[in-house]
Parts: structure tokens; sequence; C-alpha cells
């Protein structure tokens, strides 16, 4: 793994918080080959392959939810991976509702360009977030 490498996970890391969705998908592979897991929940992402297709999903994520704010503790390279933990505070737009928690993150980057991204998390916490926010009377 490449300073490069980190460096441009970071850049990217940034450009998310920022609410930069253009930056942010600079960064990726016109290829690029996504999954959340488990595989099996309910999520905006999902897996897919794909520039456009990333885009698209993250866009239908940020039109639901706000970054409020997004740290990243720790980054281990490990081989051709990068394995990052993420700390995020998202608010839902519509309810003002609030949900903080972890998620860890596995890329690859090849020739500059991320080319893979793995996303684990709790999916049935992020579900009852959406679900409640779904149910909520203004």
């Amino acid at each position: 793994m490449t300073d490069r490498s980190l460096l441009i996970i970071d850049a990217m890391y940034t450009s998310w918080e920022g609410g930069d969705l253009d930056s942010m998908m600079s960064f990726f592979s016109d290829n690029v080959a996504f999954a959340v897991h488990p595989m099996s929940a309910a999520s905006f992402i999902g897996q897919g392959q794909g520039r456009a297709a990333l885009r698209s999903r993250l866009e239908r994520f940020l039109s639901e939810c706000e970054v409020v704010d997004y740290l990243i503790p720790s980054v281990t390279p490990r081989a051709d991976w990068i394995d990052c933990r993420v700390c995020y505070h998202y608010r839902h737009r519509r309810t003002q509702m609030e949900i903080d928690g972890r998620q860890r993150h596995l890329w690859r980057v090849h020739d500059g360009k991320i080319v893979r991204l793995d996303i684990i998390h709790d999916a049935r916490r992020f579900e009852a977030f959406f679900d409640l926010a779904a149910r909520k009377v203004e």
C-alpha cells in the first residue's frame, strides 16, 4: 500500500464530510465494486458496480440525511487493502432525528483510483433509524 493511496482515502473522506459529492466521486474508478455487509440487510448503497451506480445511491442517501460529523480514528494499511474505522453522525433531513455510530470500511486502491469498497456496519440499527424516521409525525 502506498502513501498516495492513503492520501486518496483521506481526501475522499474529507469530501464526504464536506458534502462535496462531485469531489468525492472523482477518487473512484469507473468500474468500482462496492458492497454493504451484511448483504442481506436493507441499505441505500447495497452492492453493485460502477461509479454512476454508487453516486446515484449516495445521492439518494444524502437526499434523506445530512452528514453532521465524520471521524476516522483508525487507518490501517493491510497488504493491498486499507482498513478504516469510522465514527459517523447523521441527521435525517425531514425529521431532524440523529444517529451516530461506528462502521468499518475496507478500501482497495489501484493506479490512483478506488476500485473496491466494502462497508461493514450495524444494518439493523440503521434500518430501525429509518423506520422511526418514516413513522415520525411532525
